[in-house]
């Protein structure tokens, strides 16, 4: 029995009512955070529907709500959960399902973080002062007030100890997300969130305080939304994420961690014979990210900051790359400080202008009391080449299974249990073989097995 309810009430519905179900991976897009489609369906213009929306067809009825949630139950068993929006209102209710995914941070979602100043603002700490949501990690960069030097600047940010030195904070990525958590309703979770290279990861900017004597956490952070640096994140470190919607919790966790965990249902019994296969064309990768073209420092680019791609071998040979690119790169390192070449943007230079930075950091351990930036945080770096570079560390599991895959297209037979308990975290074992689900798109009726199509990748 197909059940609908709309804010946790049963719908009454059309006798012989289908839905159209499908289901995205995200391991496999890059470019946004693919939730569930659901086509459009009607309910029926009845006392209990009317109630439930407010009788939105009477003449002299209020505007009707934007959203009401909604969960669709098969045979008891909860297949999704998210919103539906009335489209029409006739002899029938035109509605349309989603997860708003689009609009899962509210008022929040399209402003830019640099923008949102109820992130708050804090004190400027004393000198040594720990536990602050930033730090004040020297950088050499001589060109900071460009030709208008103050006397007494040395070329260092941020330099302690010294009688004059810029300061410009660097905020943990991780606090702005809980703060920016906070402002939403949304908690975070994972295994990339809950590491501890996950909290030494800091933004760099530009924006220096001066005379200021409070932080406004706004000036200091990239012109993004919160949306797209999990996607620019998620193209740099090979993230899975995952948006729990109606609970407001969203999971960060590794895809090569999914890649190599041991959850497998075995489909064989429920997968149809035959199917469509298909080789991956795209099977070598091509990782990279955008370099900031004001730093003197990254021209020519650097040994190790240039773009990587997977190299040809007798698996991928003929094989077109797949480019992955993320607006976050990092600074050059050198004797263990970070070293870049850009003019800042401070009050002493009425010259200097607002300058948005797309770069992140590692902070480490003080050495000789000097609290530096490296891109090194134990066995993980910003870099993409080498043992401790970003391929090897965060994509060297996904880059083998794009280089051996391929893509069947293929039926199975789903009872309403197996399809309410499905993730796409879950290997599947059809006739000796073991897939991860690209795409699951099913027809729910009020009745039967449902028959669902499937896009498999071998793994």
């Amino acid at each position: 029995m197909l059940d609908i309810r709309i804010d946790g009430q049963q719908a009454d519905l059309t006798p012989g009512t289908q839905l159209t179900l499908e289901r995205f991976n995200p391991m496999f897009d890059f470019t946004t955070v693919p939730g569930t489609k659901v086509m459009d369906f009607s309910l029926p213009d009845t006392p209990t529907n009317r109630r439930l929306f407010g009788n939105p067809g009477h003449a002299q009825a209020p505007s009707p709500r934007r959203r009401w949630g909604c969960e669709k139950y098969l045979s008891t068993n909860l297949i999704e959960t998210g919103y539906v929006k009335l489209k029409e209102i006739s002899t029938s209710y035109s509605l349309y399902f989603t997860q708003n995914l689009g609009q899962i941070f509210g008022d929040y979602q399209d402003r830019l973080l640099s923008e949102i100043t109820e992130l708050g603002m804090s004190p400027v700490p004393a000198p040594g002062a720990t536990g602050q949501p930033f730090g004040f990690v020297p950088v050499i960069n001589p060109s900071f007030y460009g030709n208008a030097a103050p006397a007494g600047w040395n070329g260092i940010v941020n330099e302690p100890g010294t009688s004059f030195s810029q300061q410009v904070p660097f905020f943990f990525v991780e606090g702005v997300l809980k703060r920016f958590g906070e402002l939403t309703g949304w908690t975070f979770a994972g295994e990339f969130w809950e590491s501890s290279f996950f909290k030494k990861l800091q933004f760099y900017n530009l924006t220096a305080l001066d005379v200021a004597s409070s932080v406004v956490w706004s000036n200091h952070l990239p012109d993004l939304t919160a949306g797209r640096l999990l996607i620019e994140l998620r193209n740099l470190f090979n993230l899975y994420l995952d948006f729990d919607v109606r609970r407001k919790i969203c999971r960060i966790d590794l895809v090569d961690s999914v890649l190599a965990a041991d959850q497998v249902l075995n489909w064989t019994l429920l997968a149809g014979p035959g199917g469509v296969k298909s080789p991956d064309t795209n099977s070598r990768l091509e990782l990279g990210y955008e370099l900031d073209s004001n730093d003197a420092e990254l021209k020519p680019v650097p040994l190790g900051m240039d773009v990587y791609r997977t190299a040809e071998t007798t698996l991928t040979e003929g094989a077109t790359l797949l480019p992955i690119r993320s607006k976050f790169s990092t600074l050059v390192q050198s004797a263990g400080r970070y070293v870049t070449d850009q003019v800042g943007y401070s009050v002493l230079n009425k010259d200097s202008k607002p300058v948005s930075c797309f770069r992140l950091l590692l902070s480490s351990d003080n050495r000789g009391g000097v609290p530096l930036v490296t891109n090194g945080v134990g066995v993980r770096d910003l870099t993409w080449p080498g043992e401790t570079g970003l391929v090897n560390r965060f994509w060297q599991g996904y880059e083998r299974f794009r280089a051996d895959t391929m893509l069947v297209r293929k039926n199975v037979l789903l009872r309403p249990a197996d399809l309410a308990t499905f993730s796409f975290r879950n290997k599947v074992h059809i006739g000796g073989v073991n897939y991860l689900v690209g795409l699951l798109k099913a027809n729910l009726t009020t009745e039967g097995p449902i028959v669902c199509e499937t896009e498999l990748w071998r793994i």
